[in-house]
Parts: C-alpha cells; sequence; structure tokens
C-alpha cells in the first residue's frame, strides 16, 4: 500500500528531482519510502545494428567496436550462438599498380590478418579447434544503410579462399616477431592463389580494371565473408576488424641479377569501407526456451538476459500511472541473480559486467531513458553495474537503476503503456556474456526485482 504524507510543508512543483546524494532520510512524518511489485518477462530484442550506418552512427567506422566469430554450441541456459564477419579493404591509393609490373612479379602469398581482441565462453571447452572459412562476398552492403545481426553474407561456399583451425585457448599467445617487437595476436589467413592471378589481371587493366578508383574496387571485390564452418565449441572470439590489414608478398627481378622481394598493404578504410557482424541465437532445448515470450500475468519466475543482440526483460510498473502526483524523490528499480543458476555455466560465461535501460511501449517502440540519464548527464547515475550483495546468507549479483526522472514522468503523465527494458551493454563486445535473473513469478519474495521509491506528497 502507498503511504499518502499528510500536513507536509513542500511546496515545489511535481517535476522537482533531487540528486541522490541529497534524497532526505526517511522519517515517516515528511519522508516516506515505498516498495512497489512489479512484472518482469523474457523477450527476444532483435534489430540490433552491427554496421553501417543508422541515425548519424556509423558503426562500421568506430573503433572501439569489435567484430565476433565463432560457435557456441551448447550453453545449457541460452542455447547456441554462432558468429560470422564481414569486412572489406582497400588499397593505399587510386589506380594501384605494383612496384613493378606483373610480367615481372609472381605472388608469393596473400595474407590476410584480423587482430584478436579477446575470447568469451566456456574455456574449459575451447580446446576444441574452431574451423574459420573465408569467402569472397557477393553482395554489396552499402556503409550508407544499415545491417543488423540477422543481415547475411552471400557468397559461394564451393570456392572458399581460406581455411584455418581456431584455438581460442592458444590463439592469445599467437603472434609475430616485427622489428623487434612481439605483435598483437591475429588471424592470418593465407588466401587462394586464384584471387592473386584475378587481382594482376584487374592491375593490368589499368583504367578499365577494378583498381582504377575505389569505388570500382568495392564494386569488383565486395569483402570477404568469415565464418565458423563447424558448430563444435563453446567459444566466440573478437576481432578488431577496423584494423584489417590484406598484405601482398612478391618478388621481381632486380637491376644487375637476382630478385628482390616487397609487399603491399591494402586496409580496412573507415571513409570507404563497411564491416558488420552476423550473429544467430538458437534457444531450442535450453532452460531459456520455456520462459521466453510467456506473457504470464505475474510474470516469470526467471528472467534471462544477454548483451544485444538476444534476450531481454520487459519490465511493467503496473498500477503507477493511477498514483496520485508526488514528488519523486528517488526511484530505484532492483534486480537480483536467480539462486537456480548453475554455478559452473556462470563461472564459464560470466554475468553481465552492466546493464542497460531503456523505455519501451506496448507497440515495442524502445530507446534510452533519456530523462533519466541526462539527468546529471552521466549514465553512472542511472547506474546498472554489477555489484554483490549478501541476501539471507547468499552471495548474490545485483544491478539497480536510478529511474527518478522517469518514473516521476509516468505518474505526471499517466501513462497505462509505459514499459522498461533492460538488457545487457555491450561496450563494443556484441552477443558476450549473460545473466540469469529472478523474476517476478518467483517464490522467493527477497530475490524478486521491484521498485524502491522515496517520495512526497507535495502541498497543493
Amino acid at each position: 500500500m502507498l503511504a499518502i504524507i499528510i500536513g507536509t510543508n513542500w511546496s515545489c512543483k511535481e517535476n522537482t528531482i533531487l540528486p541522490k546524494n541529497l534524497v532526505p532520510a526517511v522519517d515517516n512524518i515528511n519522508t516516506f519510502d515505498s516498495t512497489i511489485s512489479i512484472i518482469t518477462h523474457t523477450l527476444y530484442q532483435d534489430s540490433f545494428l552491427t554496421g553501417g550506418l543508422k541515425g548519424g552512427l556509423r558503426l562500421s567506422a568506430s573503433t572501439s567496436y569489435y567484430t565476433a566469430c565463432g560457435s557456441i554450441s551448447n550453453d545449457p541456459s541460452f542455447g547456441s550462438t554462432q558468429a560470422s564477419m564481414h569486412v572489406e579493404v582497400l588499397p593505399s591509393v587510386p589506380n594501384f599498380t605494383f612496384k613493378t609490373t606483373t610480367a615481372n612479379m609472381t605472388i608469393d602469398s596473400i595474407v590476410l590478418a584480423i587482430p584478436f581482441k579477446m575470447a568469451f565462453g566456456d574455456t574449459n571447452f575451447s580446446s576444441i579447434t574452431q574451423k574459420f572459412k573465408v569467402y569472397r562476398s557477393l553482395d554489396t552492403f552499402s556503409r550508407d544503410s544499415s545491417q543488423y545481426e540477422f543481415t547475411r553474407d552471400t557468397f559461394d561456399v564451393n570456392r572458399p579462399l581460406s581455411t584455418l583451425n581456431v584455438n581460442f585457448n592458444s590463439l592469445p599467445r599467437d603472434s609475430v616477431f616485427i622489428g623487434g617487437k612481439m605483435q598483437q595476436p591475429q588471424l592470418r589467413f593465407k588466401l587462394a592463389s586464384w584471387f592473386g592471378d584475378s587481382l594482376k589481371t584487374q592491375v593490368d587493366s589499368g583504367a578499365n580494371g577494378a583498381l582504377a578508383t575505389f569505388s570500382k574496387f568495392l564494386s569488383w571485390w565486395k569483402g570477404f565473408a568469415i565464418v565458423p564452418s563447424s558448430t563444435k565449441g563453446n567459444t566466440l572470439g573478437y576481432f578488431e576488424t577496423y584494423r584489417t590489414r590484406m598484405t601482398i608478398y612478391y618478388r621481381y627481378p632486380k637491376t644487375g641479377g637476382g630478385e628482390d622481394t616487397t609487399s603491399d598493404i591494402f586496409s580496412f578504410d573507415p571513409s570507404y569501407c563497411n564491416r558488420f557482424n552476423s550473429i544467430t541465437h538458437n534457444y531450442s532445448g535450453s532452460k531459456s526456451n520455456s520462459f521466453i515470450n510467456t506473457k504470464s500475468a505475474l510474470g516469470d519466475s526467471i528472467l534471462f538476459v544477454q548483451n544485444e543482440p538476444g534476450l531481454v526483460s520487459l519490465i511493467q510498473v503496473p498500477g503507477i500511472h493511477t498514483m496520485e502526483n508526488v514528488i519523486v524523490n528517488k526511484a530505484e528499480l532492483v534486480f537480483t541473480t536467480s539462486a537456480t543458476q548453475n554455478f559452473a555455466d556462470t563461472l564459464a560465461y560470466g554475468n553481465i559486467p552492466r546493464l542497460q535501460i531503456f523505455s519501451t511501449d506496448s507497440l515495442g517502440n524502445n530507446d534510452f531513458v533519456a530523462t533519466d540519464y541526462a539527468a546529471f548527464n552521466s549514465a553512472s547515475y542511472v547506474d546498472g553495474k554489477r555489484s554483490q550483495v549478501m541476501i539471507n546468507g547468499v552471495n548474490s549479483i545485483q544491478y539497480k537503476f536510478i529511474v527518478t526522472n522517469s518514473i516521476q514522468s509516468l505518474i505526471s503523465r499517466k501513462d497505462s503503456t509505459f514499459r522498461y527494458k533492460i538488457m545487457g551493454a555491450n561496450a563494443g563486445i556484441p552477443a558476450a556474456y549473460r545473466t540469469i535473473l529472478t523474476g517476478s513469478g518467483s517464490q522467493m519474495d527477497d530475490f524478486k526485482p521491484r521498485l524502491y521509491m522515496i517520495y512526497t506528497k507535495f502541498k497543493k
């Protein structure tokens, strides 16, 4: 039951929000608190941007966005995940030519290299080698359009450019020694000789060839598709496709006899090239599958949350729109991990370091809760970071969100369609990490999610 303040001396506007360090202490005379029940469900969040341009955000040009590749075949709680990459490269200049005529040169090898950032998954299972294959992309993916996790590259599966066995136990230590320094670990694909022959032909064609302009090259060679060719393994790798390099190693006759060796480098160029991720989840046979989109009246007993793209939690605060106008001093959403999650699985995959919160409605339109994120110009005010707590002698993980402004607005607008949505803040690593939370349908009252409020009734 909501507490009502009578005879208070407060006299201010209903949209006045106090910074959290100025929230008055609850004295049950002028300031009251209340814990409000919420209803929670698990849904799948689609349309996650993985490349190209959307609303002024050119994700393909972000240096802090990493691309996933690999397979998680058997997460008992979240099923399987498959991820593949698309990346494009360009020569350093238009009208590119080799350092000698192609008639006098011999290409020794062409190597596509993509720096390795990190791995996510079951490291006890990652000793199983995953096989990656590289293909020539057949579709044009404009950097001025949007690519999502469901965007699929097309390629000729019968003509691979390269095959590489990848072991995520050894990959972090697999680097080359150049210029007296150990380089960052990377995927290194030796490309098929037919690609070098095709490239030489285009160079020889001069102004009529694909190397005459950047746009001609990208029209001729639409990029590389790097895909896991097997579903074994429980690890995703994350790669800095922004720093993709294709090095052409070749030799040619020296003046006076003998041969010289040299190389040319084609790179990912954020001003012209595009890159994106294709990510597929399959929850069949996993624990989460029976909890997705249940529409249970009391909500789900367990909530499954992943970093985008993946499962999210939809939050309803029933009856909040009927509450009389008050001054909301503080409103905090609290979520606690479920005691039912398997320790071994959590150890392997980890809990999400930070959740993010969106506003949404019954039509599924969602965005950041702008009023809360902008309240003090800092996401740290809203929070969502993982923290450890002790509840009834049980070590648990909690996530808290300060939603004072949006709750104040909700009460004032009397909006019955408003919902919150929470999901992992991917921090540039899509589909990594997941968390199992206690839902509103749980019988474990001390672990159930809640909205905690401190508020007063303003003087009329």
